[in-house]
């Protein structure tokens, strides 16, 4: 097949754009326009050879992630049951934990099943104006308002919906950004579940206990913890000991298994313990 037919195809069946493709092949999107037109001067085999191997590496990363599963670890049902008690009781409350421990892939998951949930995710430096205005923009309400206007706008909003509000990497919330959550709670008893580090709990209760009010306030929490020999047998089959040796952290050790069966792969064998032990020396576990 012609390979500007074949990348047609590709583009259309992953529903890429031209721009996007342009970015991750370091040209211009007028370059990508101009070669699937025929047009292009410039040095045309060393462009294909980008788009072919755009297209390998594009399509090795979609099999990976097909082959992906959520798999019901202990710590994803706690983390589930404390939010939906959240939401029955109508209550604040806290998942946290460190980084990788699987936090946002819970919380992912369950706003999944829960349309009504509205969804935001923090940014270190975003300000409680900034915060308030993506709620405000996800509740489809007027976002250019003052702050206090935009606190009794969004509960107001949140009184008249039966949703939930759920902010993740929430370590990152100014203190100013908490109390304006806490606001919002307490005149509409929206539900909010927050998730974060180890820094959100210290947050929480403000540096001087400004905030007290706000952590009274936290009734459910989920401390994300290391696997158990039930999860990594759940994850890993009988390569779960072995993996175990090197890490129980749920992000370094799935980055290990996969590492090593990639490792495998390569070497046209079955995964074992050596494959999994050459990946150990290429990737931190501590």
């Amino acid at each position: 097949m012609d390979l500007r037919k074949e990348f047609k195809d590709f583009m259309e069946v992953h529903s890429l754009k031209q721009a996007h493709i342009a970015r991750s092949l370091g040209v211009s999107p007028s370059v990508i326009s101009q070669w699937l037109k025929g047009e292009y001067r410039g040095d045309n085999a060393s462009l294909e050879e980008k788009v072919k191997a755009f297209m390998h590496n594009f399509s090795i990363k979609k099999s990976i992630e097909a082959k992906e599963e959520i798999k019901q670890l202990k710590n994803l049902k706690s983390a589930h049951f404390v939010m939906d008690e959240a939401v029955v009781l109508r209550e604040m409350a806290v998942l946290y934990g460190k980084p990788g421990s699987g936090k946002t892939v819970a919380v992912k998951e369950w706003v999944k099943k829960h349309p009504e949930a509205l969804f935001i995710e923090v940014v270190p430096g975003m300000s409680v104006v900034r915060v308030l205005k993506l709620i405000a923009q996800k509740l489809g309400i007027d976002s250019s308002t003052t702050t206090d206007e935009l606190v009794l706008a969004i509960a107001k909003e949140f009184l008249r919906r039966d949703s939930v509000l759920v902010i993740d990497e929430a370590e990152h919330l100014t203190t100013n950004a908490l109390e304006a959550i806490r606001r919002i709670h307490d005149f509409s008893k929206v539900p909010v579940i927050l998730a974060g580090t180890y820094g959100l709990i210290k947050n929480l209760k403000g540096a001087r206990g400004e905030l007290l009010q706000l952590f009274s306030r936290i009734n459910g929490r989920w401390e994300f913890r290391e696997l158990d020999s039930e999860d990594m047998e759940l994850l890993f089959g009988e390569f779960a000991p072995v993996i175990a040796r090197y890490t129980l952290h749920l992000r370094r050790a799935a980055n290990l298994y996969k590492k090593a069966k990639r490792f495998a792969d390569m070497e046209g064998e079955a995964l074992s313990a050596k494959h999994i032990e050459l990946a150990s020396s290429m990737i931190f576990l501590d």
